[in-house]
């Protein structure tokens, strides 16, 4: 039975002891997640043109985009209507966020949307859904370096 024991109690230490080795504030290892390299074409702007012309930028608040916290993304068009706004995780089979944001239109050519929440840090596509005067729906992509 004292060989038994000591077995128990070696697997155990063995199993546990990587556990202190975790790197996350919360006790949860977040350097396996997300995706640091990014695309060698990765465009960093705040402002894109659809391909019927219309601007579409952003802000975020509160900038800098916080890791596993809740932040608002202001979105200004130079013309037509915002319909959906969300991001996702391209090198994570394209995962979105853990929640799932609102619009607010703000009756001045911009939109508010939130609540926006990346859950770890890498490489990011806030996706914004327009639409011209016609009714026409394009997305428009901005990329983003999430949370150094």
């Amino acid at each position: 039975m004292v060989k038994v024991n000591a077995l128990c109690l070696l697997a155990l230490a063995v199993a546990c002891g990587d556990k202190e080795e975790d790197s996350g504030h919360d006790g949860h290892d977040h350097d396996h997640h997300g995706d640091t390299d990014l695309p060698d074409d990765f465009d960093p702007s705040t402002e894109q043109t659809s391909m019927s012309g219309i601007t579409v930028s952003y802000v975020t608040d509160p900038t800098p985009i916080p890791e596993s916290n809740e932040f608002s993304v202001t979105f200004t068009l130079s013309d037509g209507t915002l319909f959906e706004a969300d991001a996702t995780m391209p090198a994570h089979g394209g995962h979105g966020m853990p929640v799932s944001p609102v619009l607010t239109d703000n009756n001045d050519g911009t939109y508010t949307a939130e609540p926006f929440e990346f859950q770890m840090p890498g490489y990011w596509i806030i996706h914004a859904t327009v639409a011209d005067g016609d009714g026409n729906k394009e997305r428009v992509d901005f990329e983003v370096d999430c949370c150094e």
